[in-house]
């Protein structure tokens, strides 16, 4: 009996136009083949299962089997044939999971020097490039940069950031992309046409959120299907595709995720004890439930669903999600995703994780205001010497008042304008765009009263002054300021500054000249008139 393709393989595009959802590669890749402008070396990145070996493949032939029409390789030639059932020997595959040492590079670069022996190019395909060693990179690097003029080399990779930046820099970089939900639908649906796989739409849909992009992974499943549900004709139905997927019944999952929105602990109980009765796959609700949880998460953010839910399932999520904060949905996605269940976990595990899902946690408990004393041990006093009281004789030690019970009394004696000045800066105690905290600057600040629609700053200290002058170039701090300020005096108030040097300065300024003198200043205090010489000059004339 012959050997049977699996999907995969059989449909694997044999021309350039057959790579769904990749026109941006395949196009470029086509011209570069019709003006004989091909690079000595590619890089191809992307997602699994998108194209980038077959692409790869449909290269060598475009070089070797000679051209159809547009830059399409020809596939009808004995070329073609050997290229597409891996007998060409032209055409060399390594996977470099596997062959990752310097040895392995070492001989791929005695083996570029010999002449191609059935064709005008040897093409090298690399894949997985991104395994090879520190070492295997070094010894590709000059192979890469300047390869015998017969050679072609493709790299393909999942993962490109893990390919050096030398090794890059020498090829043609082409990124795929993830292909669309219904891009594969639509290539799914062609292969059940001509496959005669009878399958409802919504099998389709669900294999292609499952695979999540990947063409390759759906075509995979989709035969999976076909042959455990396909058979003489029958139809795949979607509870056949949500069993083998591992999803679970869709309502189940919708009701325990529209409890757990809703915070219903006990209906979301019962869904869990019912479907563990029956003997569900608890891991396929809790996938299924997570997945349900997503969709209104974002239909709460107004975003469209990439996965592409059911209407029914996407209208139930978003009922449940106007009931419930963004902060609530995050938790419970964050609970249920974190959950560890086996196989035969028991249905406890799962309730935990509901539980927790459902239950936000505790707000943290605020800090101590900074105006409380430290606490001390018991008998001592702040300084930590032994409290008098303890060691009285034939009397016992008398409590301490505790510190929160001081720290609002305190409070009670600052004035309203202390009392207003510290919400501003203690509001913006954490608070830095520079180098300073802003809270710690402007508590040196004295307490200011608004006056004339403007209110004044007077830093105790220049060095203060100097360090709020500091944050305020950055605009983010203005703006902080300015609504700290705004808060707690009301808008429209001017801000000015000052510090006890520029007060001062001022008032010299102000003063006689001669009021410096020692002897001026007592005279001045026990009320005698000082005339400057200037005004003295004046009188005479």
């Amino acid at each position: 009996m012959a050997a049977r393709q699996v999907f995969y393989r059989k449909w694997r595009p044999l021309r350039f136009s057959d790579v769904v959802g990749q026109e941006h590669v395949t196009s470029t890749l086509r011209r570069a083949v019709k003006t004989d402008r091909v690079a000595h070396a590619y890089l191809f990145t992307g997602p699994r299962g998108v194209g980038k070996t077959s692409t790869a493949r449909i290269l060598a032939k475009a070089l070797n089997a000679g051209l159809a029409e547009d830059g399409e390789p020809n596939n009808d030639s004995d070329t073609a044939r050997a290229i597409d059932d891996g007998s060409f020997l032209d055409m060399i595959e390594i996977d470099a999971a596997s062959n990752r040492g310097i040895g392995d590079i070492r001989g791929l670069r005695d083996a570029v020097q010999f002449q191609p022996v059935a064709g005008k190019w040897k093409v090298y395909i690399i894949d997985e490039v991104h395994m090879l060693t520190e070492p295997a990179f070094n010894a590709l690097l000059k192979t890469l940069e300047e390869p015998p003029p017969h050679v072609v080399m493709i790299l393909a990779t999942t993962d490109a950031h893990k390919v050096p930046a030398t090794i890059v820099s020498r090829c043609q970089r082409f990124d795929f992309k993830r292909l669309s939900n219904e891009t594969v639908i639509d290539r799914l649906a062609e292969i059940c046409g001509e496959e005669e796989v009878e399958a409802e739409p919504e099998v389709l849909s669900l294999i292609a959120r499952t695979a999540w992009g990947s063409l390759r992974d759906a075509e995979n499943l989709l035969e999976q299907l076909a042959v455990s549900y396909g058979a003489d004709g029958a139809e795949i139905t979607l509870e056949n595709a949500r069993d083998l997927l591992g999803l679970g019944d869709t309502s189940s999952a919708v009701d325990l995720a529209s409890s757990v929105i809703t915070g219903d602990t006990s209906s979301a109980l019962t869904v869990i004890n019912r479907e563990a009765a029956r003997g569900a796959d608890l891991r396929a609700l809790r996938n299924g439930t997570v997945d349900s949880i997503r969709t209104a998460l974002l239909s709460k953010a107004g975003v469209d669903d990439a996965m592409g839910q059911p209407e029914e399932v996407r209208e139930a999520m978003s009922a449940a999600a106007k009931q419930a904060s963004m902060e609530k949905l995050l938790h419970a996605l964050s609970a249920l995703g974190q959950a560890q269940l086996k196989g035969d976990s028991s249905p406890l595990e799962l309730e935990l994780a509901v539980l927790k899902a459902v239950n936000l946690p505790a707000p943290p408990v605020a800090a101590a205001s900074s105006t409380s004393p430290a606490p001390t041990g018991r008998g001592s006093t702040a300084s930590g010497y032994p409290s008098s009281q303890q060691g009285a004789p034939g009397r016992p030690p008398q409590p301490s008042p505790e510190p929160e019970k001081r720290a609002p009394e305190r409070r009670q004696n600052l004035s309203p304008d202390e009392e207003t000045w510290r919400k501003v800066w203690d509001g913006l105690r954490r608070t830095k765009f520079r180098r300073w905290y802003l809270g710690p600057v402007l508590s040196n600040v004295i307490p200011p009263t608004p006056e004339a629609g403007e209110i004044t700053l007077r830093f105790k200290s220049r060095s203060n002054r100097d360090r709020f002058m500091e944050e305020m170039e950055d605009p983010r701090a203005q703006t902080a300021l300015r609504t700290a300020i705004d808060r707690e005096y009301g808008a429209g108030l001017a801000l000015k500054t000052s510090s006890p040097h520029e007060e001062e300065e001022a008032a010299k300024k102000r003063s006689p000249a001669s009021a410096e003198s020692p002897l001026v200043r007592a005279a001045m205090a026990m009320g005698a008139q000082v005339v400057t010489e200037e005004e003295a000059k004046t009188e005479s004339e």
